[in-house]
């Protein structure tokens, strides 16, 4: 099962309301549903894309004034999703994806300023 913080998490470190994949129905949890985040920080524009039941997470970043693609992160087995850190002026989560033999973690700064750091460490 993946780890995915709660709904109200997401809300306090994007700073907006998601549009969800199902808006029609009202008792469907939010870890069954897919929801997409668009914000912005000064310098760049995200869309992040969640459905934590399938453990993907899509972030997708660009230039604010040039609009070109800085990164995209399609990720489709993240195991665990930790929000590190969830200020006013600084946030940034940890993305865990474990592999047969090996251990993925990717840590994305959102505030303030975009910043990716990939790592992989052999678990053999």
């Amino acid at each position: 099962m993946t780890v995915f913080p709660e709904e109200n998490d997401f809300l306090s470190l994007f700073e907006c309301e998601p549009t969800l994949l199902d808006s029609t129905s009202k008792d469907l949890p939010f870890y069954y549903n897919e929801a997409t985040y668009r914000f912005s920080n000064e310098e760049e524009d995200f869309i992040v894309t969640l459905s934590p039941s399938y453990g993907e997470v899509k972030i997708q970043v660009t230039h604010r004034s040039s609009n070109r693609l800085l990164s995209l992160l399609d990720l489709k087995r993240v195991g665990k999703f930790e929000i590190t850190v969830d200020k006013k002026d600084h946030s940034s989560v940890l993305l865990s994806v474990v592999n047969e033999d090996s251990q993925q973690m990717i840590e994305v700064d959102f505030k303030p300023y975009f910043k990716q750091i990939f790592k992989e460490h052999f678990t053999r």
